[in-house]
């Protein structure tokens, strides 16, 4: 059982740019959240919270994340064309550099921690991401397809 928790950690170890982070699920979100812890490092200490939700919303839009409970089932990103990221570069990158993403995402203030560590900072907290909203101004905007365009 600890391997299997040790290998959904370490599968949930993602990469976006030059940056790396840790993001696991962490119980159940309430009213179309996800319930995220993230980590990773930082130089400024005083930018981590602002990392952590960049990151947090990115792992939810492209990599999904797994859950440190068992039994729940791991969440897949809600953007399924592993090519968008790339082929919708400008939107994307907009979206963060304007900071857009920080409507759809909140911190636990109580939760962030930050520890000194050679290059930096390890910075963690528990995030919440409102998927809900995200999707829906992803379909409005034109970079998702809702259900609506099934019929």
């Amino acid at each position: 059982m600890r391997q299997l928790f040790l290998l959904l950690i370490l599968t949930t170890f993602m990469t976006t740019a030059s940056a790396q982070y840790s993001m696991i699920g962490s119980g159940q979100g309430k009213n179309g959240t996800y319930r995220l812890k993230v980590s990773t490092t930082v130089k400024d200490v005083k930018s981590g919270k602002e990392v952590l939700k960049r990151y947090a919303v990115h792992g939810v839009l492209f990599k999904g994340f797994a859950y440190e409970e068992e039994g729940i089932v791991r969440q897949k990103p809600l953007v399924n064309d592993p090519n968008i990221e790339s082929e919708k570069a400008s939107f994307f990158n907009a979206f963060f550099s304007e900071k857009k993403h920080e409507q759809y995402v909140t911190i636990v203030n109580t939760s962030y921690t930050s520890i000194k560590v050679k290059g930096g900072y390890e910075v963690s907290g528990l995030i919440l991401v409102d998927k809900e909203k995200l999707l829906n101004y992803l379909e409005e905007s034109g970079v998702v397809k809702g259900l609506s365009n099934l019929w």
